[in-house]
């Protein structure tokens, strides 16, 4: 599914800033979001990819992608 998905993916991921990537990649190591990441957090749960809480993803597919990204790197 992610293969086939990778153009939609990609292109969510380089539609995002910095400060987005970043609290993802924070998530994705357990961290729990901060209060100054408040802002980034109703961002992203506005574009559906975090829960209003912030420390889960809306989209299991989108988590793993963000994952295997981090792998690779």
């Amino acid at each position: 599914m992610l293969a086939r998905g990778d153009q939609y993916f990609r292109e969510l991921w380089k539609s995002l800033a910095d400060s987005d990537r970043s609290l993802l990649r924070r998530i994705i190591h357990g961290e729990t979001p901060t209060q100054q990441d408040k802002g980034v957090v109703r961002k992203l749960a506005r574009k559906e990819i975090l829960t209003i809480e912030g420390n889960a993803f809306q989209v299991p597919l989108v988590q793993k992608y963000i994952e295997q990204l981090q792998e690779e790197e």
